[in-house]
């Protein structure tokens, strides 16, 4: 389970503070078990016992003490173990018993105890003796600070500096190996990451992010990949844009000079009269005229696709019954086409549902299409076309008996200022732009275009429009 960036400080710091702690207290305890098997130090340890021994041997024979020889006998032993004093006092705080021979002599003399040659005690320990619940004296245990010997001391001092110093020790060597591992989760997708900003600001989007990990670090600079991946896309789409455009105005420019350039000729030798008879001079205007027409459907494309580019390819959209809208399109075009060598026939019938549709737009769809089919089919050309509906759209057909489009170019026929071969869409006049601006009519109705084709069995382009559900309840 890949821990968050927050988890891990706080684990982090957890393991800094108590890391040491718990480190120093095992070593302490393991010095203090070495420390109560070295001899020294067992040796010191027994005041206390013999300190307890004093004080259980003066309750048990305070009775004896008038008897100073056998209460002296008793005591005095065990001041020696750590040659201390033992005084034992009644309740009036009167001296009974002191194992100092000094005082005892004195007493042997009658005179007054001399307690000043003691003066260099330091330290005492003093407790009362009862007799059941009564108070009946008190014993005070003298003994000197030199009891310590100094190598027990410098043991005592050396272990316990020793675990300390192992606290010290852990303390370090925690923070450096959890300053190692946080500096990697932190500090190096950072750098990745101020690498790869320098590598964009210098307009380099070909790299990767190698930090892959599962934390907030790690997300982001997947969030960062994605992000220099899609603008690497989009940079790409708008150098190909770009190049398009460029190339489109150099397309379009010898489309727009051709036909000017016949015109002006047919112009000059017609004033120059070269045109003797009617027929000749009749066919020289046919000709004009139709440079003409040329001239002005490719500024009509043109001017759509500018309409398009800027947003402004309005829609003014009715409920109509697709049959009848159908039926009529076909008809004003068979008229324009009834001296073509084109010929149109339908699939009957026409499917009758209610579209939401700019009639005056869908006619410019249809006239696109077929008039960039009728461009490449033959002398005996022919062009069908079907409409059916299921119960969520209604689908147009056109499909004709051309050269067909070759597998490579079917993806991006709708593309802006695409044109496949692009010397032969010259010459059969073709723009580039009458099936993206299909294209953008029909993505604005709610449907969608697309195309079928094989070299040689023609080609097949059909289009969808969204059923008006509301109409038919």
């Amino acid at each position: 389970m890949q821990l968050g960036i927050r988890t891990k400080l706080v684990v982090a710091f957890a393991l800094v503070v108590l890391g040491p702690i718990v480190n120093t207290f095992i070593m302490m305890n393991v010095m203090i078990s070495k420390l109560n098997r070295d001899p020294d130090i067992v040796k010191f340890n027994s005041l206390n016992k013999s300190f307890q021994r004093v004080i259980e041997e003066v309750e048990d024979n305070f009775d004896k003490i008038e008897d100073y020889e056998t209460f002296d006998s008793i005591i005095k032993p065990i001041a020696d173990e750590f040659d201390g004093r033992v005084r034992v006092m009644d309740s009036m705080a009167n001296i009974l018993y002191d194992s100092s021979d000094l005082w005892h002599n004195s007493m042997d003399e009658s005179l007054a105890p001399d307690t000043s040659i003691f003066s260099l005690t330091q330290y005492s320990y003093s407790t009362d003796i009862k007799k059941g619940q009564e108070v009946v004296g008190r014993v005070v245990i003298d003994y000197d600070i030199n009891l310590m010997p100094a190598d027990v001391a410098r043991k005592v001092v050396y272990h316990f500096s020793g675990s300390y110093i192992f606290g010290l020790a852990t303390l370090i060597l925690f923070i450096s190996i959890l300053s190692r591992t946080i500096s990697r989760s932190i500090m190096v997708p950072l750098k990745e990451l101020n690498k790869a900003t320098e590598s964009i600001a210098e307009g380099n989007l070909d790299f990767t992010i190698k930090y892959k990990k599962n934390d907030e670090l790690g997300r982001f600079c997947q969030a960062f990949d994605t992000m220099r991946d899609k603008l690497k896309i989009s940079l790409e789409k708008q150098m190909e844009a770009e190049r398009q455009r460029k190339e489109m105005i150099g397309i379009i420019s010898h489309d727009l000079r051709t036909p000017i350039s016949s015109i002006k000729g047919y112009v000059e030798a017609l004033q120059d009269g070269i045109a003797t008879d009617e027929a000749q001079f009749k066919r020289y205007l046919q000709v004009i005229q139709d440079k003409t027409n040329r001239l002005d459907a490719l500024i009509d494309d043109l001017f759509q696709f500018s309409q398009m580019d800027l947003g402004r390819l309005k829609m003014d959209f009715e409920i109509v019954d697709s049959k009848a809208m159908l039926e009529e399109m076909l008809h004003y075009i068979s008229l324009d086409w009834k001296d073509s060598h084109v010929g149109i026939t339908k699939d009957d019938p026409f499917a009758s549902v209610p579209v939401k549709a700019d009639v005056k737009r869908i006619a410019q769809v249809m006239d696109n299409i077929m008039q960039n089919a009728s461009r490449y089919v033959g002398s005996d050309g022919q062009i069908r076309v079907s409409a059916v509906s299921n119960k969520d759209e209604l689908i147009v057909s056109i499909k004709d008996n051309g050269m067909g489009i070759d597998e490579r170019d079917l993806p991006y026929i709708f593309d802006l200022f695409y044109r496949g071969e692009k010397s032969r869409s010259r010459n059969y006049g073709g723009s580039g732009l009458g099936l993206a601006i299909c294209k953008s009519i029909i993505e604005d109705h709610g449907g969608r275009i697309w195309a079928e084709s094989s070299p040689g069995y023609g080609t097949t382009i059909s289009f969808s429009l969204p059923v008006v559900k509301e109409a038919l309840e």
